[in-house]
């Protein structure tokens, strides 16, 4: 839900989603020299619970002098920003915020006017939805703080798996729990390599479901390496006791089954699907970042089990990529509600649809887990009056591959417009400022970023969701068995999706600053709060961030 409210010149906007709440300020140019900043006071109506926010940043004068693993309240050490987020809210809970802008001085802050603001967090859309981001961030300060970066194993009582997961994890098993005898389960999946999930679905079968699994089984190693993820998936499913229920995915072999999710069938008619970017693995649930997405609606099940039912025939590329451009025909015009896209598909046709959304858009927001397709990056390339923001794995594939998506994220971010923010560990020459930060052992392939999604003006009348297991990409296009859930009109699925983009945009971008600085040899400092109310002035004019305060203080509904 959104809210917005204003008072004395203060203008505020709040966007709930599950597990984030989003905040867009706006205050008179005219009175920027007076602003110190914003604080925030937070009522949980769950718990009873009423406290002033805290944050890292403070004024050098008034610095209790904690150490760096402690938060100041910004009752006292004000946000110097427009745009801010609350990370520690929980779904399904009423919450009111009082925001207040404070002027005077650091030692004598004094109230320039207040709002409050009441809002709900989301635990499933009126629309039928579940979204579910684990932490994607084992690469955290907070991490460090809670759990003195011991790896996740060496936490007693699974406490640093349970943070990581954020309910991704748990959002599953629960899934696959709500099947009983007589129903049914099918998924499809990449990478069938977390033991606890497979024993979920055999659990299930026990008690009378009928669970049929297919599984990535391409035959493409060598005498150097094994067929991946052919042999470990083989293992995982056999030590399970559930080999007989999977279906191998072989044809074809150039390619990859790289589908993840499972269609819940009730007594025989197909009733939601939970998919997503997520790979049945330890990283896919508690390392690099993934969406698993819940759909409850019957028409979108339906679809989903019988494009299951194409791929459960192992069928050759050519006659699946025909099948499915027949059975699921792009429509003429995204319609509200949610409609899949399977592939592989004969042309790129969907992808080039998804492209061409950006060109008039206020805003557009993407992940990229690998490359950037060519006819994106021209897309993203030029100057636009709006915003645009990308979040990357990083920079990946042979010399020439990478020297190319070089080239593209410099185009982009040599624009107004434009932010790009890469996957990455805080590994600074500044300890004394902050904690230490452990990597992701976990990672194989993806160390940080693995989601597939994009965000076609969300704050605006039509907003646009595209998410799913597809890298946008001619392969994910042409080649690979992909899915791709395409969610227009839907604002509660919008704001989900934003508040979790920004979570993880902004924990980056500024860990790429930092890799930034250090590669050109600077000395990276953590600068204190401003003290003569200069700071706003950044905000306004034509720049990025006046753009980014416009577009967050106020939506189009």
């Amino acid at each position: 839900m959104r809210a917005q409210r204003t008072d004395g010149g203060l203008h505020v906007q709040a966007i709930a989603g599950s597990h984030v709440i989003l905040f867009g300020f706006d205050w008179p140019e005219a009175r920027a020299g007076q602003l110190q900043g914003f604080a925030i006071h937070r009522t949980d109506h769950e718990t009873g619970r009423a406290d002033w926010l805290e944050a890292q940043k403070r004024y050098a004068t008034t610095d209790p002098g904690t150490g760096k693993d402690t938060r100041v309240s910004t009752r006292n050490h004000p946000l110097q920003t427009f745009q801010w987020a609350d990370y520690t809210v929980r779904p399904g809970v009423d919450y009111t915020y009082r925001i207040v802008a404070l002027g005077g001085t650091p030692a004598a802050l004094s109230v320039l006017a207040e709002v409050d603001v009441p809002v709900r967090t989301i635990t499933r859309t009126a629309s039928g939805h579940a979204v579910h981001f684990n932490r994607g961030a084992i690469a955290a300060q907070e991490y460090a703080r809670r759990f003195a970066n011991r790896a996740p194993e060496d936490v007693p009582n699974n406490q640093a798996f349970e943070w990581l997961s954020r309910g991704l994890f748990e959002s599953l098993l629960a899934f696959i729990a709500q099947a009983q005898a007589g129903d049914a389960l099918h998924a499809a999946i990449y990478e069938a390599r977390h033991a606890p999930v497979l024993e979920a679905l055999r659990a299930a079968r026990e008690r009378g479901v009928a669970v049929r699994i297919i599984y990535d089984a391409k035959e493409n190693g060598d005498d150097d390496s094994p067929s991946y993820p052919r042999e470990e998936n083989i293992g995982e499913l056999d030590m399970a006791h559930l080999a007989d229920i999977g279906i191998a995915r072989e044809n074809n072999p150039g390619y990859i089954a790289h589908n993840k999710f499972i269609v819940l069938s009730t007594q025989g008619t197909p009733h939601a699907v939970w998919g997503g970017s997520l790979n049945w693995s330890q990283n896919g649930f508690f390392g690099q970042l993934n969406t698993g997405h819940e759909v409850w609606d019957a028409t979108v099940a339906q679809q989903f089990l019988a494009y299951w039912q194409l791929l459960a025939a192992d069928p050759a590329s050519v006659a699946l990529r025909a099948a499915i451009t027949t059975a699921f025909p792009l429509p003429a015009q995204w319609p509200d509600g949610c409609t899949p896209v399977f592939s592989p598909r004969k042309e790129r046709d969907a992808l080039d649809r998804y492209i061409a959304e950006i060109h008039e858009a206020d805003a557009v927001l993407l992940t990229l887990a690998f490359s950037i397709d060519d006819r994106l990056g021209q897309a993203l390339v030029p100057e636009h009056r709006g915003v645009r923001y990308v979040l990357m794995d990083g920079l990946k594939g042979n010399k020439k591959q990478v020297e190319k998506i070089g080239r593209i994220v410099r185009d982009i971010r040599a624009t107004e417009s434009g932010r790009v923010a890469m996957g990455a560990y805080l590994r600074t020459n500044a300890l004394d400022q902050f904690l230490l930060e452990r990597s992701n052992a976990m990672a194989q392939h993806v160390q940080f970023i693995h989601t597939k999604f994009m965000l076609i003006d969300p704050l605006g009348k039509r907003p646009l969701v595209i998410s799913g297991s597809a890298n946008f990409s001619l392969a994910s296009s042409k080649q690979n068995d992909e899915n791709m859930l395409v969610i227009a009109n839907d604002h509660e699925v919008a704001d989900i999706y934003l508040g979790e983009f920004m979570r993880s945009y902004t924990h980056y971008a500024f860990r790429d600053a930092v890799r930034s600085a250090m590669a050109s040899g600077t000395l990276f400092a953590s600068n204190p709060l401003v003290e003569d109310c200069s700071w706003a002035q950044a905000y306004y004019g034509t720049g990025f961030r006046s753009r980014q305060r416009n577009y967050f203080s106020r939506s189009a509904v």
